[in-house]
């Protein structure tokens, strides 16, 4: 290791350590070669960052969420794709971005677009690192790689990001690319669970799947699918099927109303320009907006609730954040309506409980409304008896008063009584008294 001790000459070994590298460089190797720690080689990395582009350079430093890559800007790229060093050829490029445009995509798919050079394009890019192939069915299915995006020089491996990029980078181009030319439209899945999200999105071209206990049908489905819609936390149980599901999925939360705008959007997302294709973008918003208007409906209700709640579990947090109810670490405690997580963790007994319909059907707008008539209600209700229980106090209280009052009086009058008595006896008797 150099042990640096001038920070500026630090800088420049990590300038010419990106311009050397020619890919993105990981913070740690920038570490080991300036003698840096993380802070300072991070700080200086960004520093460089800045100067290229104050002084309107050509060329960028563009930060990877822990990695620094030196490129051209896109803006030239086109410029001087003529002279820069040919790794791929043009067939095995057009085949890297229709995988990335369509990705997941299977190899079959693949090789009916490019025809069968397409195999020996995908072993090449398999080799270099810039597709990764998982098993789907009887093919593999096809996603491309974090040194894909570093090499593009795109920020993210999210396959809608990448898509997007590659659009991008075509349109800059001007003309028609075969990225786009292609009539191929993903297959999309869904657990029951997710049906009236689909009808939310205005799509209707999609199969309903059980990926949790799957019949041979259902496997057959899933061998066919593309897209595979379902409730967070289940992902893992997919690896565990035979065979195991190798397309994209997409985990979906629905305990709020944000919870189902965010889950329509990540669909969205997904399908990129393909979204037309599925679904109504006139639909989609028009939800959007109801599931807007719906959780200022709530938001109101909400208002009138005056107890503070202390939530038992994550989801119970979620919910109550959502409505804006106040939290109180002695507040009344909020908890959906099992007992134990799934992970086996017991849940603490609520005062107030409300509905998380285990069976995994129903529609989601009316299930989120359940919950939150369940959490409101219930704390109004409380709230209710506290009132109640707040006034018989204030009543007893005033009683109680009122009764002490009426003892210091007869206490008074008796005190009175006794004094009066005294006086008289003390008194001479007259020659009338005798």
């Amino acid at each position: 290791m150099i042990v640096m001790t001038d920070e500026n000459t630090a800088k420049q070994i990590i300038e010419a350590a990106l311009f050397a590298a020619g890919s993105a460089v990981t913070t740690e190797t920038l570490m080991k070669m300036s003698g840096l720690g993380k802070k300072e080689v991070t700080r200086l990395a960004a520093e460089l960052k800045k100067e290229y582009e104050e002084r309107r350079s050509g060329i960028e430093i563009a930060d990877l969420s822990g990695r620094f890559v030196m490129q051209i800007k896109p803006d030239y790229a086109e410029k001087v794709i003529d002279i820069a060093p040919q790794e791929l050829t043009s067939p095995q490029l057009k085949t890297l971005s229709i995988i990335a445009y369509h990705q997941p995509i299977t190899k079959a798919e693949i090789v009916e677009m490019r025809g069968a050079n397409a195999y020996d394009h995908i072993n090449e890019l398999y080799e270099r690192g810039f597709v990764e192939l998982k098993p789907h069915g009887r093919t593999k299915m096809m996603t491309t790689t974090r040194m894909f995006s570093e090499y593009f020089g795109i920020g993210s491996t999210d396959s809608a990001d990448v898509r997007n990029k590659m659009v991008e980078i075509f349109r800059s181009r001007g003309g028609q690319s075969d990225i786009t030319r292609f009539n191929f439209q993903k297959k999309l899945a869904v657990t029951e669970m997710y049906e009236s999200l689909m009808r939310m999105c205005g799509i209707t071209n999609y199969k309903v799947v059980n990926p949790y206990s799957p019949s041979e049908e259902d496997l057959k489905i899933l061998e066919d699918t593309d897209i595979l819609v379902l409730a967070k936390g289940y992902a893992d149980r997919l690896s565990e099927l035979d065979p195991p599901y190798g397309g994209r999925v997409l985990e979906m939360s629905s305990t709020t109303f944000g919870d189902l705008i965010d889950d329509i959007r990540l669909v969205e997302k997904e399908l990129g320009e393909d979204f037309t294709r599925f679904g109504k973008h006139s639909k989609k918003e028009e939800n959007i907006n109801d599931l807007k208007e719906l959780l200022e409906i709530y938001r109101n209700k909400a208002l009138m609730v005056k107890t503070k709640a202390s939530p038992a579990t994550e989801m119970s947090a979620k919910i109550l954040g959502e409505l804006g109810i106040g939290l109180s670490a002695d507040g009344i405690v909020v908890a959906p309506d099992y007992k134990t997580t799934s992970k086996g963790k017991k849940v603490k007994q609520g005062e107030v409980v409300f509905p998380t319909h285990q069976n995994g059907s129903g529609n989601l707008i009316k299930r989120v409304c359940e919950k939150y008539d369940a959490v409101i209600g219930g704390l109004k209700e409380i709230d209710k008896e506290e009132r109640e229980n707040a006034k018989a106090e204030k009543e007893n209280a005033k009683a109680e008063r009122e009764n002490a009052k009426a003892e210091r009086e007869k206490a008074k009058a008796e005190k009175e009584n006794a004094k009066k008595t005294k006086t008289k006896q003390a008194q001479p008797e007259t020659e009338e008294s005798k």
